[in-house]
C-alpha cells in the first residue's frame, strides 16, 4: 500500500503546482502585477498550510484513513477541474485557496498513512513521489494551456477522477491499528519538534520565494511561459533524487549535516542564477537550488514522526503544513515589500540562506534519541 499512498500524494502535489507556473498567464489575464499575485498566493498558501497542524490532530484520532485520504483528493480533483470556468481574479483565489485548503488536509494524514510501519524509506517514497506530482505539474499545466487553453482543464479532472478510482480500492479499507490516546500532546511532548519546525519553516520561506518569483524572472529575461513552466519542472525532478537521498544521509550523518548543506547549497545556486546572463545557466542553477532544498525534505519529515512516533499525523502536520505555512506568511510578507523588484528579492533570499547555512552548526546542538 505504499505504492498506493505515494501514487495518491503524486496527484494530490500534480494538481496543487498548476498556481504558480501559472502566475505570468494570471496576470495578464486579469491585469494585476507581480506584487500582488506572489503576495497573494503565498498568503492562500499559508492559510490554508497552517490549518493543517488541526488535521494532524484530527486525524490521529482516527481509524479510517484511507477514507479521507481518497474524499480530500476527489475533492481537491472537482475543484481543480472548475478553474477553467473562472473570469474573477477573486473568483480564482477563492477557488485556489479551498484547493490548497483540501491538498492541506490530505499531507497529515497521507504521511501518517506512509509511516505506518516505521520505516523511512516509506515516508521518503511518498515524499518523493509528490515532488515527482509537483515536478511535472508546471511543464504539465502550461503546455496543456497553451495547447488547448484553460477552458478545456476540466477533461484533465474527469480521466483524473476515473484514475483515481481504479486504483484506490485498498484505500477505502485501511484502518491503522492504534490511534493517539489523547487529543493533544503536552507541550513538553510538542517542543521537541521545535528545531525541526524551525528549519523547515525557514527552508519554506526561501524555497516558496524562488518557486514563486523564478518563472516571473525568466519571463523579465525574455523567456515564454513554457520555459518557466520546464525550470519548475527540471528542478523538482533532480529535487525528487536528492529527496530520497536525503533520508539515507540523515541515518548516516544526522539531520544537522543534511540541513547545514541544503541551505548552503540553496544560497550559492540562488546567487548563481540571478548573476549569469545565460538562460541555460538559469535553468542549472535553479535545478542545483532544488537539489540542495529537497535534500532535506523526506529527512526532516522522518526526524519528526521518529521523536513523536504515537502523533505521526500531528508530527507530519508541524513538519510539513505548519513550518510551510509560517515560511509562506513570511514570504508573503517579503514579496508584499520588494515583490516588484524580483531579481533583488532572489538575490537578497540567497545571501539570507547563505547566512543561515554558515550560523547553523554554531547555533545547533543536535540531540540524540
Amino acid at each position: 500500500m505504499t505504492l498506493t499512498i505515494s501514487l495518491a500524494h503524486f496527484l494530490a502535489d500534480f494538481f496543487n503546482s498548476f498556481f504558480k507556473p501559472l502566475g505570468p498567464y494570471f496576470i495578464n489575464k486579469f491585469n494585476i502585477d507581480s506584487r500582488t499575485f506572489t503576495t497573494l498566493i503565498t498568503l492562500i498558501g499559508a492559510f490554508s498550510s497552517i490549518l493543517q497542524i488541526f488535521f494532524g490532530l484530527y486525524f490521529d484520532r482516527k481509524k479510517r484513513d484511507g477514507v479521507f485520504v481518497v474524499i480530500l483528493l476527489f475533492t481537491e480533483i472537482i475543484l481543480i477541474s472548475l478553474l477553467g470556468f473562472v473570469n474573477s481574479f477573486y473568483v480564482l483565489l477563492t477557488l485556489i485557496f479551498f484547493i490548497r485548503l483540501f491538498n492541506s488536509a490530505f499531507h497529515p494524514v497521507g504521511a501518517s498513512f506512509a509511516g505506518r510501519l516505521n520505516k523511512g524509506t516509506h515516508v521518503a517514497w511518498f515524499s518523493v513521489l509528490g515532488t515527482f506530482g509537483a515536478a511535472l505539474g508546471p511543464i504539465f499545466i502550461t503546455s496543456y494551456v497553451k495547447i488547448f487553453g484553460m477552458d478545456k482543464l476540466y477533461i484533465i479532472g474527469i480521466l483524473s477522477a476515473f484514475l483515481l478510482i481504479f486504483f484506490y480500492k485498498k484505500l477505502w479499507k485501511y484502518e491503522k491499528t492504534e490511534i493517539s490516546e489523547k487529543r493533544f500532546p503536552s507541550l513538553k511532548e510538542a517542543i521537541v519538534l521545535l528545531p525541526v519546525f524551525l528549519m523547515v519553516a525557514l527552508r519554506g520561506f526561501i524555497m516558496n520565494i524562488f518557486h514563486t518569483f523564478v518563472p516571473i524572472y525568466l519571463n523579465q529575461k525574455g523567456s515564454g511561459l513554457i520555459i518557466g513552466g520546464a525550470t519548475l519542472t527540471i528542478g523538482m525532478i533532480i529535487g525528487m533524487f536528492t529527496n530520497y537521498y536525503g533520508t539515507y544521509l540523515r541515518d548516516k550523518l544526522g539531520i544537522k549535516f543534511i540541513n547545514f548543506i541544503g541551505f548552503l547549497g540553496m544560497g550559492i545556486s540562488g546567487i548563481f542564477m540571478v548573476t549569469i546572463n545565460s538562460e541555460l545557466l538559469r535553468i542549472i542553477s535553479f535545478s542545483s537550488f532544488d537539489a540542495f532544498g529537497f535534500l532535506t525534505m523526506s529527512a526532516n519529515l522522518v526526524e519528526a514522526q521518529f521523536l513523536m512516533p504515537k502523533n505521526k499525523s500531528f508530527a507530519s502536520s508541524v513538519s510539513m503544513g505548519f513550518a510551510w505555512a509560517i515560511g509562506n506568511f513570511v514570504s508573503s510578507g517579503y514579496s508584499a515589500v520588494f515583490g516588484n523588484n524580483v531579481s533583488f528579492v532572489l538575490f537578497s533570499v540567497s545571501l539570507f540562506s547563505i547566512f543561515l547555512g554558515i550560523i547553523y552548526p554554531i547555533m545547533y546542538k543536535e540531540k540524540k534519541i
